[in-house]
């Protein structure tokens, strides 16, 4: 027995001396689900993505909790659904010093702070602008980047900052403090992060690294502008393909470092939604999502529906697929798991690690819903029901039924042939809806039709 004991001691002390991983979360911002190359794109080659999904599992179902930028995120950061504490709509109408994730909210960089950490912001935030909201106040021991949901790439450090809160240009922060640059923010965002790992050796560390490629505004790179095939001449098409392939670089050159001197690191790659291809709504990009039916803003597969990759060399297999649905919300529960942090209260995510390894066969979700202003949906297995908006007309479908085991598309709506599961899937939403709270500002009218008039235009200071 005692001999036993003292083999159970060793191995318990091994188990507890395992480095813990640094961990990485990399954000794309409105890109396209069919624009790169692992997802089907062929319009400009996107290898270090592609290399990034193959180094690990591709999540095939893979979700945001919104289709809309800063919801979509506030749900990536708590690990819930952003509806649960008001936060449906972007903070960019009213009183700017009062908008923002919630306060009482913990952050996925609260947790990783506490659980010894060090905790980085490198990019769009988005998530409030005053001092209580700043990224410096939410867990993250360093930002580098901007506070709202637009940004401009081609930084002038002789320019005049313009305040915006939808849009900024020219007004990166290091810090609080306002940075007079000149650059391109993709790269600069890369060179932020590759200095914080590299000063960053005493303690594991969690980077979030919100690129704000292939938003607009679609500027164009000298660098890259021989890149883009000839045969593109759509200029918005050009700027967004412009903004793929710097994205793509840049990823690059994460993964090459992290290959080389980071290899114990958990590494998380998604949109923030879906492409913004419906033009003029949603900071339209020409992003593509085929064969996804719908676009940024909406719940159909379009908008919510991502590219989504979860790498972690001699953890996960490499080359892999997962094709149950996911979530953004797991990746603060997985972080807990993997790190020994305390999960915060209400986290609705879950751990991915075991069903990605497959070590459990059952889906990690039953059911996912979300809200976004009228629009609704629930998936259950592969029964998907929504209520849509069309943006041009004002209207909202009703409620359609898709089976997306046969139709990732939407094209066939059942709901006429399959009444009873639309009412079974309508209870679970109003059930699942039931402890969702009002939103706390109103969106712009596109997404909220209750909004007053002017909601949501950019003001300048």
């Amino acid at each position: 027995m005692k001999r036993h004991a003292l083999l159970l001691l060793a191995v318990c002390s091994s188990i507890s001396a395992a480095p813990q991983p640094n961990i990485l979360v990399i954000i794309a911002d409105d890109l396209g689900y069919a624009d790169i190359g692992v997802q089907g794109g062929k319009a400009v080659p996107t290898p270090n993505i592609d290399a990034l999904a193959a180094s690990g599992v591709r999540c095939t179902n893979g979700y945001v909790t919104a289709p809309y930028c800063s919801p979509s995120r506030a749900g990536f950061l708590t690990g819930k659904a952003q509806t649960r504490f008001g936060h449906e709509f972007n903070p960019h109408v009213g009183d700017e010093a009062t908008l923002g994730l919630p306060l009482d909210q913990r952050t996925i960089a609260n947790v990783m702070h506490d659980a010894g950490y060090a905790t980085a912001l490198y990019g769009k935030w988005h998530l409030g602008f005053n001092a209580a909201h700043h990224p410096l106040s939410r867990g993250f021991d360093e930002f580098t980047g901007f506070l709202v949901g637009g940004h401009n790439f081609l930084l002038h450090k002789d320019a005049d900052p313009e305040f915006g809160s939808a849009h900024s240009h020219n007004m990166i922060y290091r810090g609080r403090e306002l940075q007079h640059i000149d650059g391109y923010t993709t790269d600069l965002f890369t060179d932020e992060a590759l200095d914080f790992m590299s000063r960053k050796t005493a303690k594991p560390w969690f980077i979030y690294l919100a690129y704000n490629a292939v938003h607009t505004p679609l500027e164009i790179a000298d660098k890259l502008k021989d890149r883009i095939p000839a045969d593109v001449t759509d200029p918005d098409r050009r700027g967004y393909l412009s903004l793929l392939l710097g994205l793509d670089d840049d990823v690059g050159r994460i993964t090459t470092e992290l290959k080389a001197k980071y290899p114990n690191t958990l590494v998380f790659f998604f949109g923030d939604n879906g492409g913004s291809g419906r033009k003029p709504f949603f900071a339209y990009n020409t992003g593509l999502n085929t064969p996804l039916r719908g676009d940024k803003g909406q719940t159909l597969e379009g908008g919510i529906r991502v590219p989504f990759f979860v790498s972690w060399p001699g953890k996960l297999a490499a080359g892999t697929t997962y094709d149950q649905p996911v979530s953004a919300m797991d990746i603060l529960p997985t972080a807990c798991a993997v790190t020994g942090a305390k999960q915060p209260e209400g986290v609705e995510g879950v751990n991915l690690l075991p069903y990605l390894k497959g070590e459990i066969a059952t889906p990690p979700h039953d059911t996912l819903a979300w809200r976004f202003g009228p629009q609704k949906a629930i998936r259950q297995g592969n029964w998907k029901l929504v209520d849509v908006r069309d943006m041009e007309a004002k209207t909202q479908s009703g409620w359609q039924l898709y089976d997306l085991s046969t139709d990732i598309g939407e094209e066939n709506n059942l709901a006429a042939a399959k009444p009873e599961l639309v009412a079974k899937l309508a209870k679970a939403w109003d059930e699942w809806n039931a402890t969702n709270v009002p939103p706390l500002w109103h969106g712009s009218p596109n997404e909220d039709p209750t909004a007053p008039p002017k909601a949501g235009k950019a003001k300048k200071k």
